[in-house]
C-alpha cells in the first residue's frame, strides 16, 4: 500500500499514520461510521486537501493489488462446512471481523477461505459500525441490525480479548484455539466451549 502513496509520505512515515487512523478508529465513540473516522484522522495527519483522489487511491489498491494477497494459500475448508450445515441448520450467521476495512477487502478475504458474502446475513464493515472489538458496543450494534437477543446468539472466535469478550453481554461463546490470539487480559469471561475448528464441527453437529 505504501507505493500507492509515495510522492505524499516515506514508507515508514505512512505506516505510522495508518496505523495511528486504525487506532483512531478503533476507538471510535460511536459519533460516526468507522470509515469516517478513518478518513478524518488520515486526511489530517497526511495534510491532504483532495480526500477523493485519495480514497480513490485506497480503492485501487484493494482492487488491484490487495487479492495477491491470498495467492498461494493452504486453507482449511472446516470453516466451509461449518458455515454449510448451520445454513443447512437454518441459522442466521454474521462475519462478525473487526470493522477496520472496506468491503471490497472483506469479500475478497473471504473468498480466500472458499466462502463468501452471499454466504452471510450481515457482515461489519468500516462503511456499517461505528465501533470496533473490543467494545461491547460493537456487539450491540450487531444485535440492534439483526434484530436477536445476546441469549440467541453465538460468538465463534479465536481472539481471547476481542472476541470472547461478547460473553459479557450474555451471548455464549466458542474459542478457537487454531491460530490462538491471547494477550493475557484476565477480565475476559471463559468461553463457554473451547477446542480446535475441527472439533468445533464435530460439537455442532451433535448440538447445534
Amino acid at each position: 500500500m505504501t507505493r500507492e502513496f509515495l510522492d505524499l509520505a516515506s514508507p515508514e512515515e505512512f505506516i505510522k499514520i495508518l496505523m495511528k487512523s486504525t487506532e483512531d478508529m478503533i476507538n471510535n465513540d460511536g459519533q460516526k461510521v468507522n470509515r469516517v473516522v478513518f478518513e478524518e484522522s488520515f486526511f489530517k495527519l497526511l495534510e491532504v486537501n483532495n480526500p477523493e483522489e485519495i480514497m480513490a487511491r485506497f480503492d485501487k489498491f484493494y482492487r488491484e493489488r490487495f487479492p495477491y494477497l491470498g495467492e498461494g494459500l493452504e486453507v482449511d475448508n472446516t470453516s466451509c462446512k461449518i458455515i454449510e450445515m448451520l445454513k443447512k441448520k437454518g441459522y442466521g450467521l454474521v462475519l462478525a471481523t473487526n470493522p477496520v476495512f472496506p468491503p471490497e477487502a472483506i469479500r475478497e478475504r473471504l473468498s480466500w477461505s472458499g466462502l463468501k458474502a452471499d454466504d452471510f446475513d450481515f457482515i461489519t464493515h468500516y462503511n456499517n459500525m461505528h465501533y470496533c472489538k473490543p467494545n461491547l458496543k460493537y456487539y450491540k450494534e450487531i444485535l440492534k441490525n439483526i434484530g436477536a437477543t445476546p441469549s440467541r446468539c453465538y460468538m465463534v472466535g479465536n481472539d481471547v480479548e476481542e472476541d470472547m469478550v461478547a460473553g459479557r453481554l450474555g451471548i455464549k461463546t466458542y474459542l478457537i484455539k487454531d491460530n490462538l490470539i491471547e494477550r493475557g487480559n484476565s477480565t475476559i469471561p471463559e468461553p463457554d466451549w473451547q477446542g480446535s475448528l475441527a472439533g468445533l464441527f464435530e460439537y455442532l453437529k451433535l448440538n447445534s
